[in-house]
């Protein structure tokens, strides 16, 4: 039995309506299609704030996903991921003031903003919600996002996590540009803030570092959680380094030990103590009363699953030639002659490995890409997908999960009605109804660690 046995799991929950993981969402007759409402997001919000989730993520992308012509017509046309995206910010503000306790995951690239904006922004979002925001940091990958955001192209990855290190390093220079007392509000003497306790960043400024100071006063966490899910080598540097959560989405119980492992080592060497940093393996579970019940309801999901359109979809994932497309070619071999494709290496080798495994042709690759993108889908009771989940962390495959629903909100509803109740007999969530074991984010992720308190939160060094 690893370390992580026995501890509590953390749980994030991903919202990304109308289309997750599984590419028929929209289509099918048990999803809510009123994800352009506010009141959607704040039920989704208290139905994972009752079921012990720590928090709610939130992706995001600044492009409508596009074919190897430029073309946005298959994403459009099949209600593909990435069709639709609202600015993570927004919805999870709305979030805030209709919740008490769940953490707040928003996506935001450094490629693009200038820091004191993503400082502001996820400042003020840390104020009003009393603590509870997580910053979830990508770079973004495609000249489309790069486009839309006045760029000619998306720069290459190593420019990419180059400029990341340098514009996490400015947000919490700039968050941390205010003393924690440095907010006087001294009516009697005239004080509004003690200007000897509030100090410009360090710079440097030929790099375009803001001066500073930031216009608010340190937020209650200090800095948002910092998340990242990076699988290339130079992403795993970069979570070793920052990241406090850290998604994964590897092949099976064996693959994501190994990534874990690897990112442990990798915070050791950072001089971090690899317990900071929890890795949340990414799952898609079909949960129901019964295993009958929950095949069931896979069963319905598959059926909603167009073969064409699934084709389409990966034609245009991954930039083929839809007339050189043999659908019963090995897929691997499909997806070496495509590599690249995604702006993901991680994510390619995960593909890569599950199809080598399991002997994919890309037909049915595309038949499961559209399912849940390759994504462990465990299936059956409650008690027995608690029971997977136990054992991959007790095998030190993860220290919590990121719940991908195939529809929303029912697939989380049957997670929190039949899978919760039994982690909580495992020990593995705290009991229904238990008081916050702290008041920020932060705190509470890491009482899971330590559980009478006795280490401090991990505080990354930002560099001079």
């Amino acid at each position: 039995m690893s370390e992580t046995a026995r501890r509590p799991l953390t749980l994030i929950g991903m919202v990304n309506p109308p289309t997750q993981r599984f590419a028929a969402a929209w289509r099918h007759p048990d999803s809510d299609r009123d994800w352009l409402r506010a009141g959607f997001y704040v039920d989704i919000a208290r139905l994972l704030e009752r079921g012990g989730f720590d928090v709610m993520f939130m992706p995001d992308a600044l492009a409508v996903p596009e074919d190897a012509l430029g073309d946005v017509t298959t994403t459009l046309a099949s209600g593909g991921k990435g069709a639709v995206t609202l600015d993570p910010i927004t919805v999870l503000s709305a979030v805030a003031g209709a919740t008490t306790r769940i953490g707040l995951g928003a996506t935001v690239s450094t490629s693009f903003l200038p820091p004191y904006a993503i400082a502001r922004t996820l400042a003020s979002l840390d104020h009003l919600s009393g603590g509870r925001v997580a910053w979830n940091i990508v770079t973004s990958t495609t000249d489309a996002e790069a486009r839309n955001m006045g760029v000619e192209r998306i720069a290459p990855k190593s420019q990419r996590y180059a400029r990341a290190d340098r514009v996490v390093t400015q947000v919490l220079q700039l968050m941390e540009s205010w003393a924690p007392t440095a907010l006087v509000q001294d009516a009697r003497e005239g004080v509004f803030a003690d200007q000897l306790r509030v100090a410009r960043t360090p710079g440097p400024r030929e790099q375009g570092a803001a001066p500073g100071p930031l216009s608010l006063p340190r937020s209650p966490q200090g800095h948002p959680v910092l998340m990242q899910a990076g699988a290339s080598p130079r992403g795993m540097e970069f979570a070793a380094k920052w990241a406090e959560l850290v998604f994964v989405s590897a092949d099976g119980l064996e693959g994501n030990r190994a990534v874990r492992s690897e990112l442990r080592e990798r915070a050791r060497l950072a001089g971090r103590d690899p317990d900071e940093l929890r890795v949340c393996a990414a799952i898609q579970p079909i949960a129901g009363s019964t295993k009958i019940d929950a095949t069931s309801r896979r069963a319905s999901l598959l059926a909603h699953i167009d073969e064409a359109s699934a084709v389409r979809s990966l034609v245009r994932l991954m930039h083929a030639d839809p007339a050189a497309v043999r659908l019963q070619d090995p897929a691997v071999d499909f997806l070496a002659e495509h590599r690249g494709a995604t702006g993901s290496d991680g994510f390619e080798d995960m593909l890569a490995a599950v199809c080598r495994r399991e002997a994919f042709t890309v037909r049915d690759l595309a038949l499961r890409q559209s399912f849940d993108q390759l994504t462990p889908s465990p299936t059956g009771s409650g008690a027995s997908i608690a029971e997977e989940l136990c054992e991959w962390q007790d095998a030190g495959a993860a220290d919590g999960f990121v719940v991908t629903p195939a529809i929303l909100p029912g697939s989380l509803e049957d997670f929190v009605e039949h899978v919760v109740p039994e982690l909580r007999l495992r020990g593995r969530l705290p009991a229904e109804g238990a008081p916050p074991s702290a008041s920020t984010l932060r705190e509470r992720l890491a009482a899971k660690i330590s559980p009478r308190g006795e280490d401090q939160p991990f505080e990354p060094q930002v560099m001079d």
